[in-house]
Parts: C-alpha cells; sequence; structure tokens
C-alpha cells in the first residue's frame, strides 16, 4: 500500500484508533472518526491487509458507505491546499476522497473511454 501513516494523519487531522497500541503501521488496524461541516466520516484501514472501510453520515443517517478487501492501493495526493486519496479498488474502479475544503467522493468504475462520463457518486458541500 503507497499511502504512509503520516500522510494519512495529514489528511484526516486526527489520530486514529489503533486495535493493538504495540503493533506498528502497517500491520495494525487503524480507524479515523472525525466530524467535518457537520457530517461524521468514518474510516478504517489495515493496511497489511489491504482492507479499507468508509462511511459518510449526515444526522445520524448514512450517505455513503464502501467496505472493500484486498484493494489494489491507496495513495495520497497533496495539490496546493488540497489533500485527495485515491483508493484503488481494482484496475478498473477508484474512489477519490477529499475532506476540505469541502467533502467530495468521486467514483470510477469500470471501463470508461470519456473521462467526463466517469460517474461522481456523491458531492456534498
Amino acid at each position: 500500500m503507497t499511502v504512509e501513516e503520516l500522510e494519512l494523519l495529514s489528511f484526516f487531522g486526527v489520530e486514529p484508533a489503533r486495535v493493538d497500541q504495540d503493533i506498528p503501521w502497517p500491520y495494525n488496524d487503524f480507524s479515523y472518526l472525525l466530524e467535518v461541516g457537520g457530517y461524521t466520516v468514518s474510516f478504517r484501514i489495515a493496511p497489511a491487509y489491504k482492507d479499507l472501510s468508509l462511511s459518510v453520515a449526515h444526522n445520524g443517517s448514512e450517505l455513503y458507505s464502501v467496505r472493500s478487501v484486498s484493494i489494489k492501493d491507496v495513495r495520497y495526493h497533496r495539490d496546493a491546499d488540497r489533500e485527495t486519496l485515491e483508493i484503488a479498488v481494482s484496475d478498473r474502479d477508484t474512489i477519490w476522497f477529499r475532506l476540505r475544503p469541502s467533502l467530495l467522493i468521486t467514483q470510477e468504475a469500470g471501463e470508461c473511454s470519456i473521462p467526463s462520463m466517469a460517474s461522481s457518486l456523491t458531492s456534498i458541500p
């Protein structure tokens, strides 16, 4: 997995909960829970197993949820004032996740010959 522990700390801005305090990255499970603009974001990652889950809720109602096992990769991108996680679920399926300046989740699925045809799954102001 390409993403590093410090990159996730920068992206989420909170310390993760660890399943076992004595086991280091990447062999532990890490859970990030935070509030962003009225939305509750939960992200769990087990880097050694390449498993993750992501959910976004608002006022107790779940708006988005994904659970993936044996994902291809997670990559961290920083451009000027934006940080983005690229979750490569497979060779053909990718989730782009941003927290700031506004929460955004975009999913590209399957083969798409026209870049603008990639589906925007969830955009939350």
